[in-house]
C-alpha cells in the first residue's frame, strides 16, 4: 500500500492556490483562447478543465465513501467507457461553464478536505473488485494526486503559470518512484533485455533505487554511489519531470549503460 504523510494545512493550502491560479488565468479567457491546444498532444486547454472538474467531483464521492467505509470507484462505469467522456463539457455547456463548475467543484473538495482530522488522512480508499483504478490508498495519498494534477496540469495550459512548487516536487518525487511497478508494461520492452536498475539521484535531494527483473518491479532509498546498471542525476524538479513524461528544465546526465538510462521511459511509461 502506498503511503504518505501529508501536512494537513500545507498541501491542502497548496492545492486551493493552485486551483484558484488555474481558475483565475481561466476566468480571463475567450471561448477561441479555452478552445486553443494546450502543450499536451490532441488536448484543448478545454479538455484539461473537463479533466480537472471531473477529477475535484470524483475526489469529493472518494473521500465521502472512505470515510464512511463504504467501496467507491473513480470510473463507476468503467474507464473505458467513461474517461472519454469526463474530457468533454457536457451536452449543452459552454467553455466558460466549464471553468465555473471546476471552481466550484474545486470548492466543495477544499471544504471537505479543510475539514479532516489528521487521523482521517490515514483512511483507506477501497474500490469495488473489478475497478481497481487507483489500488488500495490512504486519502493522503489522493491529497498528492490532486496536487500533482493542479500543479502539472497548471503548467499544461501554456498559459505561463508558475512552475511546479517545491512542496509538490518534494512529496511527488518518492510517491511517484514507489508507485513506478503500477505502470511497468507486461512483458517488459526489448530495450530493457533481462532487466538491470537504475539509481535516480536528485542533487538537490534524494536518491532512489529502481530495480527491474522480468515483471518485478523494486524500489528502495539509496546512496548516490551505489552501484546499478545506469545513474541517471538530475534536479528533483527534473527527475519527476522524467517520471510524469513532461518537459525537462535542464539536460538528465546518464552514465553506466546509457542506452539503458534511455529505456527508462520504454520500461515505465505513462504517468
Amino acid at each position: 500500500m502506498d503511503r504518505t504523510t501529508p501536512s494537513d494545512a500545507t498541501l491542502v493550502g497548496a492545492v486551493r492556490r493552485r486551483t484558484d491560479e488555474v481558475v483565475a488565468t481561466l476566468g480571463d479567457l475567450d471561448e477561441d483562447e479555452l478552445l486553443a491546444p494546450s502543450l499536451l498532444p490532441g488536448w484543448q486547454r478545454l479538455t484539461i478543465v473537463c479533466h480537472l472538474r471531473f477529477g475535484a467531483a470524483t475526489l469529493v464521492r472518494l473521500t465521502d465513501a472512505a470515510l464512511l467505509g463504504e467501496p467507491a470507484a473513480f470510473y463507476p462505469l468503467g474507464r473505458e467507457v467513461q474517461r472519454p467522456r469526463t474530457l468533454e463539457p457536457d451536452d449543452g455547456e459552454a467553455p466558460a461553464e466549464v471553468v465555473a463548475s471546476l471552481a466550484a467543484h474545486g470548492r466543495r473538495l477544499d471544504a471537505s478536505w479543510s475539514a479532516m482530522t489528521e487521523g482521517q488522512w490515514a483512511t483507506v480508499v477501497h474500490e469495488p473488485a473489478g475497478q481497481g483504478d487507483l489500488g488500495a490508498l490512504p486519502l493522503a495519498a489522493l491529497l498528492l494526486l490532486r496536487l500533482t494534477e493542479v500543479e502539472v496540469h497548471g503548467t499544461d495550459l501554456d498559459l505561463g503559470l508558475d512552475d511546479w512548487s517545491e512542496p509538490f516536487v518534494r512529496r511527488a518525487l518518492p510517491f511517484r518512484i514507489t508507485r513506478l511497478a503500477r505502470r511497468r508494461p507486461s512483458p517488459p520492452p526489448a530495450a530493457v533485455g533481462d532487466g538491470g536498475s537504475w539509481l535516480l539521484v536528485a542533487t538537490d535531494g534524494p536518491t532512489h533505487l529502481v530495480t527491474l527483473a522480468g515483471d518485478e518491479v523494486a524500489t528502495r532509498p539509496a546512496e548516490p554511489g551505489e552501484p546499478a546498471t545506469a545513474t541517471i542525476e538530475g534536479t528533483s524538479r527534473d527527475l519527476l519531470a522524467l517520471l510524469l513524461g513532461r518537459a525537462l528544465r535542464a539536460p538528465l546526465e546518464r552514465r553506466g549503460d546509457v542506452a539503458f538510462a534511455d529505456a527508462f521511459t520504454a520500461a515505465f511509461p505513462g504517468p
